[in-house]
């Protein structure tokens, strides 16, 4: 970490601590007027201990209701409720385009007013405003340029930009992920609340792009993983949501421009952090990966299959070798995130063997997972990588139900006896490496607490 993050850090911990620091001593200045107060009254007094029930700082439901969620609620019903408006101004041509754009501007101006001048004294709730009130610009913006075209596309690009900018800024000055969740992810949403008669699938992709690299930006500055969470799946659900509802391929080349776009984004923001401040990579961390991962592959194949391309093989080759190339790299030179490289090989063992799957079929399928598998398995033993050696088993066991529940019952009896012998010899070839190698095997495993070498 540079010398000026650091800093900036340390000062907003010093910040927060501050501001702690002065609830304290308000509730030490509250306990020393009760105890003047009991010196006071006689001790028989019934009522003696009453006060203590006024300041009691024991969290109730009233508490957590009251200070911790019906702000929440309030401003995510309050823009629901201005946006529904908007169209029910739309639908029955209330107002004019450029009156409905004013107004919503206006709005959102004067909740992002209100915050700032509340934020002294009432610092949760001026959050709060502040972020209802970027959600409802966002809108406002994205609407004026999809749905009636008062904007160009590089102007909106730029005002987003700004916003996001802003909201960033604001979000790390409160340090608070709230303002991001509510101002950044909730903004996802808005869109959907009122559609216009615009299929500009481009312009909604690029809106998304724009929050998303907001959400990146913040995941070099705080690791707040419901944030990532929150986007990750919004964006996810919102691609494949594009899929059912512009089939065909009709925005073939959108869709996966913008399909790779945010996947390169996740998978930055998820490993960057920790890879830019030296920390640990998490299994919260490995498992963005790997549903990213899974993601990508089934939008790309999903999307292929509706706009009638091929290349599913080749993408699902190109996915093994990636992943296998992107693992040795990551046992290399991440030695001691384990789980990260560990998740890498197993999804190119996974593709290897989906791609077999879809390319060949009966007996040369089973043939080549036990290939594949013992291949496994003596590259984990000779480079003592456990990951191979497990992913073996599991494709050993694969094949074998594979054996006995479906071929059993499609292969001729010659089929069946090179199946079995074949799949016989293999296992017992596996354990007798086991038994000639165990100590190499299992002392390594003991002793290298990253798995690999």
């Amino acid at each position: 970490m540079n010398f000026e993050g650091q800093l900036k850090e340390l000062l907003s911990k010093v910040n927060d601590l501050t501001g702690e620091l002065k609830e304290c001593r308000k509730e030490i200045d509250l306990l020393k007027g009760e105890i003047e107060w009991l010196k006071r009254k006689p001790l028989s007094t019934s009522s003696a201990m009453q006060p203590r029930a006024v300041i009691s700082t024991t969290p109730t439901f009233e508490n957590f209701v009251g200070l911790k969620v019906i702000h929440f609620v309030g401003i995510i019903v309050l823009i629901i409720g201005l946006t529904i408006g908007v169209k029910y101004a739309i639908d029955i041509n209330l107002i004019s385009p450029v009156l409905r754009i004013l107004i919503a501007y206006l709005t959102g101006c004067g909740l992002l007013l209100t915050s700032r001048r509340l934020r002294k004294n009432y610092e949760l709730f001026s959050m709060v405003l502040f972020s209802g009130a970027m959600a409802s610009i966002y809108f406002t913006t994205y609407a004026a340029f999809a749905y009636y075209g008062m904007l160009s596309r590089p102007i909106t690009f730029g005002m987003m930009l700004l916003f996001t900018i802003f909201t960033v800024f604001n979000s790390l000055k409160y340090n608070r992920q709230e303002i991001a969740i509510l101002g950044l992810v909730g903004a996802f949403g808005i869109p959907f609340f009122v559609r216009g008669n615009t299929d500009n699938l481009w312009a909604l992709f690029t809106y998304i792009f724009v929050i998303n690299t907001g959400i990146l930006f913040l995941s070099f500055k705080r690791y707040w993983l419901s944030l990532t969470y929150l986007s990750f799946f919004t964006t996810w659900i919102i691609l494949f949501a594009s899929l059912n509802l512009y089939p065909g391929g009709n925005y073939f080349n959108a869709q996966l421009s913008f399909g790779l776009v945010f996947f390169f984004l996740f998978m930055t923001s998820s490993l960057g952090f920790k890879i830019y401040k030296g920390d640990e990579i998490t299994n919260s961390d490995t498992f963005i990966v790997v549903a990213n991962t899974l993601a990508l592959y089934l939008f790309i194949v999903i999307l292929f299959l509706i706009s009638d391309v091929g290349f599913i093989k080749g993408v699902t080759l190109l996915f093994a070798f990636l992943y296998f190339a992107f693992g040795v790299i990551a046992a290399r030179y991440l030695q001691r995130h384990k789980h990260l490289h560990s998740a890498l090989f197993s999804i190119s063992l996974l593709a290897f063997v989906v791609f077999f799957l879809i390319q060949y079929s009966g007996l040369t399928i089973t043939i080549i997972w036990g290939l594949l598998a013992i291949a496994y398995f003596i590259s984990g033993m000779w480079f003592k990588l456990q990951v191979f050696r497990i992913g073996a088993i599991v494709l050993f066991a694969s094949t074998l139900i594979k054996l006995v529940i479906v071929d059993s019952m499609d292969f001729s009896p010659i089929e069946k006896i090179i199946a079995y012998i074949f799949t016989g010899t293999v296992l017992l070839i596996v354990s007798f490496l086991y038994q000639k190698f165990k100590k190499r095997i299992f002392n390594d495993a003991e002793n290298e607490p990253n798995g690999s070498n």
